[in-house]
This record gives C-alpha cells, sequence and structure tokens, in this order.
C-alpha cells in the first residue's frame, strides 16, 4: 500500500511541474480548417436601409496602427450598397495569435464622423473573433 502511494505521489508531482511551456500559445499541433474569416459591421440607418460610407478606418487602440482592410472598387460598391464593412479578418490571426485587443472602427460620410465604435477582438491559433461589440449599428440621423 505504501508504494501504491508513494507511486501516485510521484506521478502527480511529474505531472504538475513547472516547465514554462503554454500549450495554449503553441500552435504547432493545432490544425486550422481552411476558411477565412472576416468579422464585419453592419451599418444600418433607423428605418433599416443600409448606410453608404464614403470612407472607413479601422485602428489598433493598443498601438495607434492603421490595420483597414483593403477593397477593390468592386468589393467596396458590395459594402456600400450592402452598408457591410469589414472590421477584423483572419489577415491578422498570425499577428494578434492568443491576443485581445481593442478596436476602434470609424465611418465617414462627405469627411463627417458618422460612426465611431469601439470593439475587443482577438484570435486563437487559426482564426479572428468578436470578444466584444455590438456590430449591428443603427444610426439615428445618418
Amino acid at each position: 500500500m505504501k508504494l501504491f502511494v508513494a507511486l501516485i505521489t510521484v506521478l502527480l508531482t511529474l505531472n504538475c511541474s513547472d516547465n514554462n511551456t503554454d500549450d495554449a500559445s503553441n500552435c504547432s499541433d493545432v490544425f486550422c480548417t481552411e476558411e477565412f474569416r472576416t468579422i464585419t459591421v453592419s451599418v444600418k440607418d433607423k428605418d433599416g436601409v443600409a448606410v453608404a460610407l464614403h470612407s472607413f478606418k479601422v485602428v489598433d487602440l493598443t498601438n495607434g496602427d492603421d490595420i483597414t482592410l483593403d477593397a477593390s472598387g468592386s468589393e467596396y460598391e458590395w459594402m456600400t450598397k450592402n452598408g457591410t464593412y469589414p472590421l477584423f479578418s483572419d489577415k491578422y490571426a498570425a499577428k494578434y495569435r492568443n491576443k485581445e485587443i481593442e478596436i476602434n472602427f470609424q465611418g465617414y460620410v462627405d469627411d463627417k464622423l458618422l460612426v465611431d465604435s469601439d470593439f475587443t477582438v482577438g484570435a486563437d491559433c487559426c482564426h479572428v473573433a468578436l470578444i466584444e461589440g455590438d456590430t449591428d449599428i443603427v444610426l439615428a440621423n445618418p
């Protein structure tokens, strides 16, 4: 019986070793899906009509970096037609891996600031995720 208790004690001690390796930050053993995720915001007026922003900007509030995603002419046309704009995507998954950051989305019409919203986003080993913030933005007076 003493041998059994000693063996269990040794196994528990070895299992609880502090070896300074963080399994959560080690992504080498993780298998990711092939999808590309983008978190978007929807900007509409109080009647539910899509708001066509002339420009928008996304800033990482932790360091002031502009992380606005580029869009081609046809992509931007689709965004303005639907009032849907990219906030944060898997383009940044590696840079922000296993981190949470605060970001700010600003939307403009004729150089007038209409949208100014903060969000908390993050990334795991594979994809970005929205942690906090309402992505459905309703403007009272666009």
